[in-house]
């Protein structure tokens, strides 16, 4: 009996939760019926319905902190692929925001859509824009990154903690029945902070890009 009883614990230690990885909670996923009921549109900072299809910059609520940019973080990759959050007063890169279903004219909240940057790039990297999350090998985090693959896994919530009057969303990445929070991760190794899975959600504005 007392080596039975120390098996157990000892496959029981094996199942506890690791403290010093993040869980980055699942929120729930609204069904398509209930977002189609709300037809409650994403606004942009001058309180306008986001065209289906237009180009925005996705800036940070905290004025510290500036919008979503694309940017190239290890010299050995060909192409830009990594997504950050830029210094105060930069805006970023414009990023159009297209709609699952190819007859919104508007995008709506809780409901799927496909983000890519909009912006010159090398030939050979043109197509290298839309975004996607990859875990990174090393950290183990779930970073955004640019790639040539065009998913609509992506929605947008209003962010409840702050005033309406503000316009501020998250950002959400939904792979299948579950969603995820996008927020802030520094990374140390290069002194940048990336757009990742987090249990914390990071708050923006969509601003105009003169693309709309």
């Amino acid at each position: 009996m007392k080596t039975l009883a120390l098996l157990f614990f000892t496959l029981s230690l094996f199942l506890l939760p690791n403290p010093t990885h993040s869980t980055r909670n699942p929120i729930r996923l609204p069904t398509a019926d209930v977002a189609a009921a709300s037809g409650a549109p994403v606004l942009d900072s001058d309180g306008d319905e986001l065209r289906a299809g237009g180009t925005y910059y996705i800036v940070s609520v905290i004025r510290a902190f500036g919008g979503v940019k694309l940017v190239r973080l290890d010299s050995a990759t060909g192409c830009a692929s990594d997504v950050i959050i830029a210094h105060e007063l930069d805006k970023g890169n414009p990023v159009m925001i297209t709609p699952e279903d190819p007859n919104a004219t508007v995008v709506l909240q809780s409901t799927h859509q496909s983000l890519r940057f909009s912006i010159p790039t090398f030939f050979l990297c043109v197509f290298n824009v839309s975004w996607e999350v990859q875990k990174d090998p090393i950290s183990g985090e779930g970073f955004v990154k640019a790639g040539d693959v065009v998913s609509y896994k992506f929605m947008i919530e209003q962010d409840t903690s702050l005033s309406p009057t503000l316009n501020a969303y998250k950002i959400t990445h939904c792979p299948f029945d579950i969603c995820y929070n996008l927020g802030l991760y520094f990374d140390e190794l290069v002194g940048a902070r990336r757009l990742a899975l987090s249990d914390y959600p990071h708050a923006f504005v969509f601003q105009k890009s003169g693309a709309v």
